[in-house]
């Protein structure tokens, strides 16, 4: 009687062991998000994923497949975006390339992205004899709305900034500023900089800014450095 106790206890933890290192299929992505480039939402069914995404402006509306590898991570390949692969950081998500910022933030905690996404985060400014000396921007996305200000080295507000996000072969704000007017601050793709455009040709000056924490940024055609 005594061996064959053992025997069902070895069983039973046998069992039990391979119970617990099947792999657990849940639904970590399937939400609605508020990205940096639109509104998102995600369906998931075991490790298949589906995604449809409202670009801000209209401009881009499209409905894209992935799977959940391995790793948890949700991997796609779409014409708009091409490969690329998102990780979940606590209640947002971020692209896992430096070259591709695609982020975002579930809509049930907050529409306000996370600094380092979107146009949210401070942004410093070369002056270039147009801007104030070690100028530098504190931006704020909500949504498609982008709001801030401009500072001068000694931290006195001498611009504020109000816009819109609108997206279509790339993403781009809308808006004036307080004292200079029309302006489109026009990212790049890994939004570690972007460039002032002013007047109604939005006529290129090299006017731009990089985020803070990177020693420069390349914006299409030029880097913005200090």
């Amino acid at each position: 009687m005594k061996r064959s106790n053992t025997v069902i206890f070895f069983l039973l933890l046998t069992a039990s062991l391979i119970v617990g290192c099947a792999p657990v299929v849940n639904n970590p992505f399937a939400d609605t998000w508020t990205t940096n480039v639109g509104k998102l939402s995600f369906t998931q069914n075991g490790t298949e994923i589906i995604g449809a995404i409202h670009g801000y402006g209209g401009g881009v509306n499209q409905t894209f497949a992935g799977i959940i590898n391995e790793n948890g991570e949700a991997v796609f390949s779409t014409e708009w975006f091409g490969e690329f692969t998102l990780i979940l950081v606590g209640d947002a998500f971020k692209s896992k390339s430096p070259d591709l910022a695609f982020c975002g933030i579930r809509t049930s905690v907050t529409d306000e992205l996370p600094s380092g996404c979107g146009f949210s985060g401070k942004w410093l400014v070369p002056s270039k004899n147009v801007f104030l000396p070690n100028s530098y921007m504190i931006l704020k996305q909500v949504g498609a709305q982008v709001t801030g200000d401009l500072y001068s080295g000694n931290d006195n507000i001498y611009e504020s900034f109000k816009g819109e996000v609108s997206w279509g072969k790339g993403w781009r704000a809308n808006g004036t500023f307080s004292e200079r007017g029309e302006v489109i601050l026009a990212i790049n793709g890994s939004e570690t900089g972007f460039e002032f455009l002013y007047g109604k040709g939005m006529n290129s000056q090299q006017l731009c800014a990089f985020r803070e924490g990177q020693p420069s940024a390349y914006i299409g055609y030029f880097t913005c450095e200090p």
